[in-house]
């Protein structure tokens, strides 16, 4: 299952979690839980200045990143400047324009949109850091605090679609000291034999260990089924997908680009669709972030579900970073609230941010629905939303989880549970737990070796019985945290009312 091999036992010093069942060798009434974030009162940051039009905290026009140097909270959002009757009118939206704001945070809850030197409307300085209204227009803007660069004056990099004045629309790369002042990179990117030109989707990363920049995308051919003329079909602004028919999928969905120098990227490949027998016959994948933890890949990947026109977020991991796996029977990991400011669509198109022994997932919501607003008055809706753009509201929420919480191993109140893992290969002599315990639970470890042979000083009743709440929680038995091993080990886990994250050799 999941593509588990011997050589992922090799954990060394590691940080191990229960996504999938790699580390697991025999469990005993446990089960795995998946964690939501808990949403935090907002919107942080939506429109409040005159020059702003529809600050659009959508999949992905936005993002939030915790400078590395200064620590402060960083946010670029993109203002779209669209009027619904001219779409009406002219069936496109060659009208629109977009640029960039920019928002800045010292604990990541309270925000200022600093007045910057770029760009002045009506003789005030605005927050607008690129683009502007007379004659940049970029959309689809991706962040990075890039770890792969050494030249502190580029440590920031900027993905974006740009559209020139009567020409194809490109792909092209900026760089920034600091993420306010840009300049653009002369050489154009390239997307293999697709030359400068993707769908409106970017999310970038940089992954260390492989020292390559990752692109989850479109592709720009992903919508160019062929359709049957003969065949009725409706003016909605979807169009009518082939369930079954892999030579005609149309349904939107996450493709994979590699690069090493932002300029020469690999043709995307396709990694994640929805499926015509697990998913439902409206939704599609709108896009998706992914980050590593500890050996995983997790993804939050955005799901669009046509008919109701809204958009959730769901939680994935791969261990390749190619072959990916839904939780929770595909149900949203994070969800619109009802009656609330973010009532219609969530979304989160960048990284969690760490703080402390927190996250702080950061997204996108809105109380309109996706097109329903835009297209409206095109296909004859008569909803609040098409007829004012007073119904139009999007905005930057934030969201909290526990460190590295996306996934535990729970033993319940009553039974006690046992984990056994498979024999594990470190060189780690101290074991760490992220683990919590609710009222009158605990967790204790006994460490054996390849052949189920208890090593002397870890059994059982020598454990310093762990019944707390902690990320970082040093087992112990009669005191000492040093494990004598040859390398080779397995772990046996006592639990009770309690939550295991994950473990790890120090």
């Amino acid at each position: 299952m999941n593509h588990i091999n011997s050589t992922m036992l090799h954990i060394g010093k590691v940080a191990q979690y229960f996504f999938d069942n790699a580390v697991i060798e025999q469990v005993q009434d446990l089960t795995r839980v998946v964690h939501s974030p808990e949403k935090q009162a907002g919107p942080l940051v939506t429109k409040d200045r005159p020059w702003e039009h529809i600050p659009y905290f959508t999949c992905n026009t936005w993002n939030v990143i915790r400078d590395e140097l200064g620590g402060e909270f960083k946010c670029w959002y993109e203002d779209w400047n669209v009027d619904p009757r001219e779409v009406a009118r002219t069936n496109n939206y060659s009208h629109q324009q977009m640029w960039y704001y920019y928002a800045r945070s010292d604990d990541g809850l309270t925000w200022e949109k600093p007045e910057l030197d770029y760009y002045e409307e009506n003789g005030r300085k605005t927050n607008i850091v690129f683009g502007n209204p007379t004659s940049l227009c970029i959309h689809a803007a991706t962040v990075l605090d890039d770890p792969l660069e050494a030249d502190r004056e580029r440590r920031f990099k900027m993905l974006f679609v740009h559209y020139p004045p009567d020409k194809p629309r490109r792909i092209e790369v900026a760089y920034s000291p600091n993420g306010i002042v840009w300049k653009t990179f002369k050489e154009k990117p390239q997307f293999g034999r697709l030359g400068p030109n993707l769908c409106d989707v970017l999310i970038l990363t940089g992954d260390v260990e492989a020292r390559i920049y990752r692109l989850t995308t479109r592709h720009p051919d992903m919508y160019n089924a062929d359709f049957d003329d003969r065949r009725p079909r409706t003016s909605s602004f979807f169009a009518p997908s082939f369930p079954q028919d892999v030579g005609r999928t149309n349904k939107r969905r996450v493709f994979q680009s590699m690069s090493r120098d932002l300029i020469h990227w690999s043709q995307p490949q396709l990694i994640l669709a929805p499926d015509d027998d697990e998913d439902n016959l409206d939704d599609g994948f709108y896009g998706m972030v992914p980050f590593r933890l500890g050996d995983l890949h997790v993804g939050l990947l955005n799901v669009i579900h046509q008919v109701s026109n809204r958009l959730d977020v769901r939680l994935v991991y791969s261990r390749d970073g190619w072959r990916w796996h839904h939780l929770s029977q595909r149900q949203p990991w994070l969800a619109p609230s009802p009656s609330d400011w973010d009532c219609c669509m969530v979304n989160v198109p960048n990284v969690p941010v760490p703080v402390g022994d927190e996250l702080f997932v950061y997204y996108g919501g809105a109380k309109n629905h996706h097109d329903w607003w835009t297209e409206g008055l095109r296909e004859g809706f008569g909803i609040p939303e098409a007829l004012s753009m007073d119904e139009v509201s999007y905005g930057l929420g934030l969201a909290k989880l526990r460190k590295d919480g996306f996934v535990s191993i729970d033993a319940g109140p009553v039974r006690e549970g046992i984990l056994i893992t498979r024999v594990l290969k470190t060189d780690g002599r101290n074991l760490v737990l992220n683990a919590d315990c609710r009222n009158g639970g605990y967790i204790q470890v006994e460490v054996t070796d390849a052949q189920e042979q208890v090593l002397t000083g870890c059994a059982r009743t020598q454990c310093d019985t762990f019944s707390g709440d902690n990320t970082q929680a040093m087992i112990t038995w009669n005191g000492k945290a040093d494990i004598a091993h040859n390398g080779h080990l397995r772990l046996r886990f006592f639990m009770r009312n309690a939550s295991l994250y994950s473990f790890v050799f120090v």
